[in-house]
């Protein structure tokens, strides 16, 4: 029997990590969508993987999810006050199986609430070139804070809360990349 294991990735994971990263990426790249995950290398990979924290889910010795927590501390101009993930990433060869909802319910609850008692994060999808996600994240409960136009796209920055008594709509910021075509959506 298979037995699923979540955790951080470490240097040795950067190969494998890229592959996953690659492959499940690789039809958001056909969209025209142009995200470093879709042209991730491994000196990217790796790099993400030392300087941020990146959580996988591992099965019978294979990488099969990912998803990368970005800290507001990792850099002098952080997308928000709150933690960012990206890189969400499953294998196209195992998807429909509910393994993408498993990794991201355990990095919300387990990691970002249970563990670091962070009462909101943000993420980052496309409002225009992607067919679903938007509305995947909408679903599960995800709320539009800001848009801003991105090489043909409308980049949707999303916020989804953990620890109501405890969020402040003031904490998420404006991202560095604002400028006067980007508009702040009422929260």
């Amino acid at each position: 029997m298979s037995k699923d294991i979540f955790r951080i990735a470490t240097k040795e994971d950067a190969p494998a990590f890229l592959e996953l990263l690659s492959s499940a990426f690789k039809s958001v790249g056909e969209l025209g969508i142009n995200w470093p995950s879709t042209r991730a290398t491994l000196e990217m990979v790796t790099e993400n993987i030392v300087n941020s924290t990146a959580v996988v889910l591992e099965r019978d010795g294979r990488l099969i999810s990912t998803l990368t927590i970005r800290f507001p501390w990792e850099s002098t101009t952080p997308v928000s006050g709150y933690p960012f993930v990206w890189w969400f990433a499953t294998a196209p060869d195992l998807s429909g199986q509910g393994i993408g909802n498993k990794l991201l319910e355990y990095v919300e609850n387990t990691l970002l609430r249970d563990t670091f008692k962070a009462p909101a994060f943000t993420l980052g999808t496309s409002g225009k070139k992607h067919p679903w996600l938007l509305d995947m994240y909408k679903r599960k409960g995800y709320k539009e804070y800001f848009q801003h136009e991105n090489d043909g796209d409308i980049g949707i920055l999303m916020y989804k809360v953990l620890i109501p008594e405890r969020f402040d709509e003031n904490i998420l910021g404006t991202p560095p990349f604002s400028d006067a075509k980007a508009e702040k959506t009422s929260v």
